[in-house]
């Protein structure tokens, strides 16, 4: 049997990461007597975010399938596109948002779920159920990826047992591609993502008759405030900026509780994986190492339909299962 199921342990499928080397790209390539083949793959996220690596993958089978290079080719000019001011014009904080503060400075950390067990647990949403969460929506035209990440901020809350009164946020990746102006190319290949920090109360959350509407604008607005002024600042940044940073990326076995971080493949073209024997029959990401990540990816079981692959705290999972396909 092919190990498909998100709770499995696939860190045997994919190549070790060695201590103190950091590859750009590994691949493995893992043959299973019934026929079946698994690719299991690490990259490093400075050198191309998802998007270059879904044009990779896509262009790799291309070229096994049908002998022809990428078509249009990968854009490479990094030059062109990362371009500071003249003068430079940093206009955001983006040595607090995007970055840690120095290690001296940071406090000892005391939340009481640094030590909770971590569960992996893969949900499926059909596309029955977003159009019924989208029409609870009806004064805004929300995207997939917006309502349903509003609906799992709101369950995971409760799930949590969050207090009224917490503030939570999620952080979530935006693609600067169609956001820069000038548009920069599909096809450019590299790291053009930066973050979104959308932030609230449980209260606003979980409003009875319009806490996913909240959701739903809350997210919207903080994913639009990351536009073309953004990026252009946090570039004019790197020119300004002198020594070393540290990005504010969770490290692995961080507790993100009562925040969450979210990524999503949803515009991605891992279906059109075909290496000669047919498209995937699944799509996995390797264990997740931080409570609170979640990862959206387009389901192979439907069209329209979305795999989401989360990290929870185990005690938490029982209450988000219960709750995760109520409409409230």
């Amino acid at each position: 049997m092919l190990p498909l199921d998100a709770t499995s342990n696939l860190s045997d499928l994919h190549p070790p990461i060695g201590d103190g080397v950091e590859f750009l790209l590994q691949i493995q390539l893992n043959s299973y007597s019934c026929g079946g083949l698994v690719i299991g793959a690490t990259s490093h996220h400075r050198v191309a975010d998802g998007q270059s690596m879904s044009n990779f993958f896509t262009s790799w089978a291309n070229m096994v399938r049908r002998g022809t290079g990428p078509h249009p080719p990968p854009f490479l000019d990094r030059e062109a596109i990362v371009v500071p001011r003249n003068l430079p014009r940093v206009e955001f904080n983006h040595r607090e948002v995007e970055f840690r503060p120095p290690v001296d400075s940071l406090h000892e950390a005391t939340d009481p779920t640094a030590t909770c067990k971590v569960e992996n647990l893969k949900v499926f949403f059909p596309s029955d159920f977003i159009a019924r969460l989208k029409a609870l929506v009806p004064e805004r035209r929300c995207s997939t990826f917006e309502v349903l990440l509003a609906h799992l901020w709101r369950g995971i809350s409760k799930a949590r047992g969050l207090p009224e009164s917490q503030v939570t946020k999620v952080r979530v990746a935006v693609n600067g591609r169609a956001r820069m102006r000038p548009v920069v190319p599909a096809e450019f290949f590299g790291n053009l993502v930066l973050w979104a920090h959308p932030t609230a109360t449980v209260r606003e959350l979980a409003a009875e008759g319009g806490g996913l509407a909240n959701a739903v604008r809350i997210i919207h607005e903080a994913v639009e405030r990351v536009d073309d002024r953004y990026f252009r600042s946090f570039i004019d940044f790197g020119e300004v900026e002198c020594g070393d940073m540290e990005a504010t990326a969770p490290a692995t076995g961080s507790m993100l509780c009562p925040n969450l971080e979210v990524d999503s493949w949803l515009r991605f073209n891992f279906h059109e994986l075909d290496f000669g024997s047919g498209g995937p029959c699944s799509f996995l990401p390797p264990n997740l190492p931080v409570e609170g990540l979640m990862l959206f990816v387009p389901s192979t079981k439907e069209k329209g339909g979305v795999d989401v692959f989360m990290a929870l705290a185990a005690e938490h999972v029982g209450l988000f299962k219960e709750n995760c396909y109520s409409l409230y």
